[in-house]
């Protein structure tokens, strides 16, 4: 679907020796990698070890771009940033304002795998997940973290406030991956019987406001919430398991 807009920049990225990878029909022009004829023509048969295993956990696994907050800080002016105590500066960095992809590790990608463990998931569990698979939220927490436990996973192309309790119950729907702006979508839409009517016991994600959150429990019911905090270039995360 994003081809259209990378097609245009095409012979700049050969040049400099850019390889571009498309998953999905093409055709597509000469040098562009289209994965699905690989992905098709492969073998069935894993590889030896020595061939996928990384030689260190702590290479990279793959890049992750992170919408602008791995850019650089506004108005450093290319100065860098004085503190507020005016005893040092920070210095800018060296493509300020720019996008930039975050590394993640093969260590990092596997810890995700315990993600929805920490959080009081199982196998047993039905989750729904409808956030953008390029995001670190969706592919690693969300896909990687059903897998970890072994959970059905509901992916959902594109998130519908007015399907949302229709497809928690026809799926079984137990838990649900949020950002903090579906639950508001959720609570903002004109109210309906049978509301409370879902087996939903968990809710999981990150940036849920206080009053969307009270708001959240007192029209849809005795959910347990986990808020969490952490960022695609960090490595801590903050877990709030008391509500």
């Amino acid at each position: 679907d994003l081809f259209a807009a990378v097609e245009p920049i095409l012979p700049g990225l050969q040049e400099d020796g850019i390889v571009v990878w498309v998953l999905g029909s093409g055709p597509y022009p000469p040098g562009v990698v289209a994965l699905q004829e690989l992905l098709d023509a492969a073998s069935e048969e894993l590889e030896p070890e020595d061939v996928w295993q990384p030689e260190d956990m702590n290479d990279t696994c793959l890049y992750i771009f992170t919408s602008g907050t791995t850019g650089g800080w506004p108005g450093a002016g290319g100065a860098g940033c004085r503190g507020r105590g005016g005893g040092g500066s920070v210095p800018s960095p060296p493509f300020p304002g720019l996008p930039k992809a975050a590394r993640v590790s093969h260590l990092k990608s596997i810890m995700c795998l315990s993600f929805y463990e920490l959080v009081g998931a199982s196998s047993r569990d039905v989750v729904y997940l409808a956030l953008p698979l390029y995001h670190m939220a969706g592919s690693l927490l969300g896909i990687v973290g059903c897998i970890g436990i072994g959970a059905t996973c509901v992916l959902k192309e594109k998130f519908s406030a007015s399907q949302f309790w229709d497809d928690c119950r026809a799926e079984g729907v137990t838990v649900f991956q949020y950002i903090g702006e579906l639950c508001r979508y959720l609570v903002n839409q004109p109210q309906r019987p049978g509301e409370r009517e879902h087996g939903l016991r968990l809710a999981v994600g990150s940036g849920l406001r206080p009053d969307v959150w009270r708001s959240f429990l007192q029209r849809f019911g005795a959910i347990r919430i986990v808020e969490t905090y952490g960022m695609t270039e960090g490595n801590v995360t903050l877990f709030n398991y008391t509500g």
